[in-house]
C-alpha cells in the first residue's frame, strides 16, 4: 500500500515525520517497503493552455500554440495533444528529473522553445504514450506546476492479509491515531436535488451480495481530474484517466470501499446481481471476452424481462457501459461481496484487480455509503454535476457478535501486568465497543475490523497498541497440551533425513512443483492429474507427479552453463498424483568423489545404492534393493528399493533413451516415498559370547536375484543367525554358461551361551537342504 504523505496529514494533522511513521507503523505491526521522496518540478516547469494543434504534412510531429502567461510554440509527437486541454510546459533551461537541460531545438523545420510532458518525463507515473492532461482552468498560464506539486513522500507499507482496513489513506491514519494522535474523520457533504432515479436493484443472491448501494449523478462535464489528485494517484501506482474514473480511484485509495460507475445511458431498468447462466460471456473493461462459470456472480442489466450481465462482481466492469469522455450521468456502485465467492471468481477468470484485492481480504460492510457521498462530493467539484439526493440501499447484513474478553488472561497470555482500564482505553481507541462492568466484558468490533473473531485477537490488540516494548522479556511459561506432544515428530525425522544424506555430500535443491505435458513425456513421468487453471508459464502448467523431472531439470541447467560435476543432488518434496504425497528425490551424475594424486570414487549404481545403504544405516534402518522395472530407468540397471522391509521406490539408471533425448550423460536416480519406515531402536549389550562363523556358496541360474536366496537361507537358518553378507558373486569355469555363484558370510551367535561346531553344522545343514529343495547347487 503506497501512501501519500500529504494525503495522510489530511486526517493525520499532527502527524510525525515520515522517518518516525516508520517507526510507529512498525510497532504496529506494519513494516514499511520504502519511503521515497517526490520532488517538486523544476521552477522552470509551468502550467499551460493549449491554444491550437496544427498538423505538420508528412510528419509525426504537430505544432502546438500553448499560452503560458505568453504564447509559446513548441513541437510535440503526442497522439492526445488537443486545443483547449492544460499542460505541462518545460520552458527551455528546465532541467527534467532524468537530467536532461533543455533548450530551444529545429524540429522539422519549426522552432520548438520547450516540451510539453508525459508523466513518466514529469517523472510522476510510467505512462510515456501522450501528454499528462489538465483541467485547463487549473492554474493561472505560467504558474509553475511546483506550487500545485510542492515536495511530498510516499510511504509504502506491507499489508498484512489479515489486515484489509489499512488498505486506504483513512484507514491507516485511524490505526495510527490509536497511538493518541488526533483523527479528522471525513464527512462529506455533496450538495444534493430531487432527482427521481431511473433504475431500481434487485439481489438474487444476498449470500454472495449482503450490501448494494446505487447512486445517481447527471449533467457531468467529464474532464480531466485536479493537478493535485493526478499527482496523489500516479503516487499510489494508478493512472489518471477522466474526472469521474479518478473519483472513484481515488474515493478508493482513500476510504477503502471499491467503487464501479456505470454510464447510465446503459443502465436501462436497473440492475440484478445474480450468478451466470451456462454460456453467458461478457466483454469486460480490459477487452477481452469471458466465458463465465455458473458459480460467478455478476451485475446484469434489467433491459425488459432480459437480464444482460453488465460486469464481474467486485472483479471488473464491463467494456458496453464504461465511463467516456462525453458521458453525462453515471449510476455508482459501492457494494459488499462475499469474500471467498470473489477470490474464486477471480482465479477463474485469471484477472488480479484493486477491487478484487480488497473483496478478497474483506471491505467495510458499512462503508458503502460514506464512500458514495465521498465520490460524489468530488465529482460535483470536479465536473459541475448535480447529485440526486435518493440512493438505492438493499442492506442484507448480519449484525455482529460480541467477544467476550478478559484483562486479566490478555495480561496471562502476554506475559505483562497492564491495567485493566489501559487495556480497555486501548481497544476503545481502535474502535472498538466496549460494554459491561466487569471479566467478561462484551466487545463489538468495528465493521472494518473484519480479522477479529475471538478473544486473543483482542488480546493482540492490546498488546500492539500499548506497545510491544512494554512486554516484559522474560520467556512466559510454556506447557504443551498432551495432544501437541509428537506433533513436529515428521517435520524432525524430515530435517533428520535431509541432514544424513547433505552429510554424504549430496546438495539439496528446491525446484517448483510445476511442470509441462512436454517434460512429462519427454522423462516418462506419470501423467499429472491436476492442471493449473491460470499457469504462470508455458512449462509451468501442471503440478507434478514426480520428484525426478525437476532434478534431470537441474543438471541439463548446470552443464548447459559449463558446469563439469561432479554432481549429487537431492530434493524433499511434494507430488501430486490422486493424493498429495512427499518425496525423496537423489540423482548422482559422474564420480562421487573425483581423483586428484589418488583414485576418487567412482558414480554408477552401486556407488547411489552404497550412499542410499549408508543413510539407512545412520538412520538405524535396513535398506534392499530388489530387480524391478520401470518406464524411466534403464531395463537393466533398475529395482525397487526396500526400506525396513517396505517398499517405499525405485532406484537405476536413468533410461537411455530418454538420456539420449535429452542430451544428458549417464543418470542415477533414487526416488522414495516419505515417511520412510521407522523401526523401533532398542539398546543392545555388547555380545559376552563369540560368534560362529561360517561361509556358503550356492550356485544358482543367473536370472535368479540375491534376494530370493537370501529369503531361503534366513527362513531356514534358525533363530540364532545373527548376520548375512554377500561377499562375491563369480561367474565362469568351472560354471557351467548362464550360472553364478553367490559366497555368502553367515554368522551365528547364542547370547547366553557359546554355540559348539555340531550345533552350527546342524544349522548349516538345514540351509544346505532348503537350498537344494529350492533346486540350486551348493559350489563345493
Amino acid at each position: 500500500m503506497r501512501i501519500v504523505y500529504s494525503w495522510l496529514k489530511e486526517f493525520l494533522p499532527d502527524a510525525p515525520i515520515p522517518e518516525r511513521l516508520e517507526e510507529l507503523l512498525a510497532g504496529l505491526g506494519h513494516e514499511t517497503e520504502s519511503i521515497e521522496r517526490l520532488a517538486a518540478p523544476h521552477p522552470r516547469v509551468v502550467f499551460a493552455r493549449v491554444l491550437s494543434v496544427e498538423e505538420i504534412p508528412g510528419a509525426e510531429v504537430k505544432k502546438l500554440l500553448l499560452d503560458a502567461g505568453r504564447e509559446v510554440q513548441v513541437v510535440s509527437g503526442a497522439p492526445n495533444a488537443k486545443a483547449g486541454i492544460g499542460v505541462a510546459l518545460a520552458l527551455p533551461k528546465a532541467v527534467l528529473p532524468g537530467g536532461l537541460e533543455l533548450s530551444v531545438r529545429t524540429i522539422q523545420g519549426l522552432e520548438s522553445y520547450g516540451m510539453a510532458l508525459s508523466p513518466k518525463e514529469l517523472a510522476v507515473g510510467e505512462y510515456a504514450g501522450g501528454l499528462m492532461e489538465f483541467p485547463p482552468d487549473a492554474l493561472p498560464p505560467g504558474t509553475p506546476l511546483a506550487e500545485a506539486w510542492p515536495e511530498d513522500w510516499v510511504i509504502e507499507i506491507e499489508i498484512t492479509p489479515n489486515r484489509p482496513d489499512v488498505l486506504s489513506v483513512y484507514g491507516a491514519a485511524r490505526d495510527l491515531a490509536a497511538l493518541g494522535m488526533t483523527l479528522l474523520s471525513p464527512d462529506p457533504r455533496p450538495k444534493t436535488h430531487q432527482i427521481p432515479l431511473p433504475f431500481q436493484v434487485w439481489i438474487e443472491d444476498p449470500q454472495g451480495c449482503d450490501r448494494f448501494t446505487l447512486s445517481y449523478a447527471q449533467n457531468i462535464k467529464n474532464r480531466p481530474s485536479p493537478l493535485a489528485v493526478q499527482r496523489r494517484l500516479y503516487a499510489a501506482g494508478m493512472r489518471p484517466i477522466s474526472a469521474v474514473v479518478d473519483a472513484t480511484n481515488y474515493t478508493m485509495l482513500e476510504l477503502g470501499n471499491p467503487l464501479h460507475a456505470y454510464d447510465a445511458r446503459f443502465i436501462a431498468a436497473g440492475i440484478v446481481v445474480r450468478r451466470a447462466r451456462p454460456g453467458e460471456k461478457l466483454v469486460t473493461l480490459d477487452g477481452v471476452e469471458r466465458l463465465f462459470d455458473p458459480k460467478d456472480l455478476l451485475i446484469t442489466v434489467k433491459d425488459g424481462e432480459e437480464t444482460i450481465p453488465e460486469g464481474i462482481a467486485g472483479v471488473m466492469g464491463g467494456a458496453r457501459s464504461e465511463v467516456r469522455e462525453d458521458t453525462t450521468a453515471v449510476a455508482l456502485e459501492v457494494a459488499h461481496f462475499d469474500p471467498v465467492s470473489i477470490r474464486k471468481t477471480a482465479k477463474r477468470q485469471g484477472l488480479k484487480t484493486e477491487a478484487s484485492y480488497r473483496f478478497e481480504r474483506g471491505v467495510d460492510p458499512d462503508g458503502q455509503v460514506r464512500s458514495a457521498l465521498r465520490f460524489m462530493e468530488l465529482v460535483q467539484q470536479w465536473t459541475g454535476a448535480e447529485v440526486a439526493e435518493d440512493r438505492i440501499d438493499l442492506n442484507y447484513t448480519q449484525p455482529l457478535t460480541p467477544v467476550a474478553f478478559r484483562p486479566s488472561y490478555a495480561n496471562r497470555l502476554i506475559g505483562a501486568d497492564f491495567p485493566p482500564q489501559a487495556q480497555l482505553d486501548a481497544l476503545k481507541r481502535l474502535g472498538f465497543r466496549v460494554e459491561g462492568q466487569g471479566e467478561p466484558y462484551p466487545v463489538t468490533r468495528p465493521t472494518y475490523r473484519v480479522d477479529i473473531a475471538i478473544e486473543e485477537d483482542l488480546v493482540e490488540e492490546v498488546a500492539r497498541t500499548i506497545g510491544y516494548e512494554k512486554i516484559p522479556l522474560a520467556l512466559p511459561a510454556f506447557f504443551p497440551a498432551p495432544d501437541n506432544a509428537g506433533v513436529d515428530e515428521p517435520y524432525r525425522a524430515k530435517e533428520r533425513l535431509k541432514g544424513v544424506i547433505a552429510g554424504l555430500g549430496f546438495q539439496e535443491v528446491v525446484n517448483y512443483s510445476w511442470t509441462s505435458l512436454e517434460e512429462v513425456e519427454l522423462y516418462r513421468a506419470p501423467t499429472p492429474t491436476l492442471a493449473l487453471a491460470n499457469p504462470q508459464a508455458a512449462d509451468r502448467t501442471h503440478l507434478r507427479t514426480a520428484i525426478y523431472p525437476g532434478l534431470l531439470r537441474t543438471l541439463a541447467l548446470n552443464l548447459a552453463q559449463g558446469e563439469e560435476g561432479p554432481f549429487l543432488l537431492f530434493e524433499i518434496g511434494n507430488v501430486f498424483n490422486q493424493v498429495e504425497t512427499t518425496r525423496l528425490g537423489v540423482l548422482l551424475s559422474g564420480e562421487v568423489v573425483p581423483g586428484l594424486w589418488q583414485p576418487g570414487l567412482g558414480g554408477g549404481f552401486y556407488a547411489l545404492k552404497g550412499l542410499l545403504e549408508s543413510a539407512a544405516t545412520s538412520l538405524g534402518a535396513t535398506l534392499r534393493v530388489e530387480k524391478a522395472g520401470f518406464s524411466h530407468l534403464h531395463p537393466g540397471i533398475s529395482g525397487a528399493v526396500y526400506w525396513n522391509g517396505k517398499k517405499v521406490g525405485c532406484i537405476g539408471q536413468l533410461h537411455p533413451a530418454i538420456a539420449a533425448q535429452a542430451e544428458l550423460p549417464p543418470v542415477y536416480l533414487a526416488e522414495l516415498e516419505l515417511p520412510l519406515p521407522q523401526s523401533k531402536t532398542r539398546f543392545k549389550d555388547v555380545a559376552k559370547y563369540p560368534a560362529s562363523l561360517r561361509d556358503l556358496a550356492v550356485v544358482v541360474p543367473e536370472a535368479v536375484a540375491y534376494s530370493e536366496v537370501e529369503r531361503i537361507i534366513r527362513e531356514s537358518a534358525g533363530a540364532y543367525l545373527e548376520d548375512l553378507r554377500i561377499f562375491d558373486v563369480y561367474r565362469g569355469a568351472p560354471l557351467e554358461p548362464g550360472q553364478k555363484s553367490l559366497a555368502f558370510h553367515l554368522r551365528f551367535r547364542h547370547e547366553e551361551r557359546t554355540l559348539t561346531d555340531l550345533e552350527t553344522d546342524g544349522f548349516m545343514q538345514q540351509v544346505i537342504a532348503a537350498i537344494e529343495r529350492a533346486g540350486y547347487a551348493i559350489r563345493k
